[in-house]
């Protein structure tokens, strides 16, 4: 598999000289609203994304541009968060991975993450097969809002706000953490809870990197990890991650993302960067 500087230097080879990836012409019917979200895997959000999965420098120099101008084209200031329009209006994963890339480049929340965070401590749903408390007025989008709430949503809030500093977390982030983790648990990470056996979506048991909108139980393991959650709710998964351990200590990438700027990898082949996640969730969780 390539290095990360390998990859880094493919990443930065394909960046444009105004500082963005795979720029959508002003004739394609997504443009303007869905720019820089569009190509799936390749514009700027996704590379961004991409290149903090992977732990490049927070203070590159050449990230600085693309970084402000997605935030200020993503943050609706009529509704303060981030948003594509009226697609998938609130759309949790968007709003959590762009608090991700905030936290991460930047070490801490700017003021529209933290409005985004406000909105979402408000409004945000953790509804299992029923509407537990009633419709509101964001239920007419089933895809994150239906009687299920959307879990990569839930997910991607939680990934944002564990790269909060914790002295800057207000007590209303730690309260919206605090259920992002008790929806996790209540499903063992990647199984359903009405079916025990049953793993909750297809193909998340698969290690996959990087995690985009779309995680795999690795990535909420390592979240988890990070937040030093300890409940037996874990063990399924944690077996399952030992389960596909390689006699050589390593982790193989199971599930690849296509079409993305650079590749971390091939399928079926060992992967540094799972692997590292992988070591570090055990060794948090040895002896639990």
């Amino acid at each position: 598999m390539r290095s990360r500087e390998q990859i880094v230097q493919r990443i930065f080879e394909s960046q444009d000289a105004n500082g963005f990836w795979k720029i959508l012409a002003a004739s394609h019917r997504n443009y303007p609203v869905c720019l820089h979200y569009v190509p799936a895997y390749k514009a700027s959000i996704w590379t961004l994304i991409l290149l903090a999965d992977i732990g490049h420098d927070r203070n590159d120099e050449r990230i600085k541009k693309p970084l402000c101008e997605i935030t200020r084209h993503f943050f609706d200031p009529v509704h303060q968060i981030f948003c594509l329009g009226k697609d998938h209006f609130p759309i949790p994963c968007l709003n959590g991975n762009m608090i991700y890339l905030d936290c991460y480049f930047n070490g801490r929340p700017g003021e529209e993450s933290l409005r985004a965070l406000d909105f979402f401590y408000r409004h945000q749903r953790f509804d299992d097969g029923s509407y537990l408390n009633g419709k509101n007025e964001f239920c007419s989008n089933t895809s994150c809002y239906g009687k299920h709430t959307c879990y990569w949503g839930v997910v991607k809030l939680l990934k944002g706000i564990s790269f909060i500093p914790k002295a800057l977390r207000t007590d209303a982030v730690n309260r919206l953490m605090e259920k992002c983790i008790r929806f996790i648990l209540l499903h063992r990470v990647c199984y359903s809870s009405h079916r025990k056996d049953k793993i909750m979506i297809k193909g998340m048991d698969q290690l996959s990197f990087p995690n985009m909108y779309k995680s795999d139980f690795l990535e909420i393991l390592w979240l988890l990890r990070r937040e030093h959650v300890r409940s037996e709710q874990l063990f399924p998964a944690i077996e399952m991650l030992k389960s596909k351990r390689l006699p050589s200590d390593e982790w193989n990438l199971e599930r690849k993302i296509s079409n993305m700027t650079a590749s971390v990898g091939e399928i079926n082949t060992p992967n540094s960067f799972i692997t590292q996640r992988a070591a570090e969730v055990l060794d948090f969780y040895s002896g639990f």
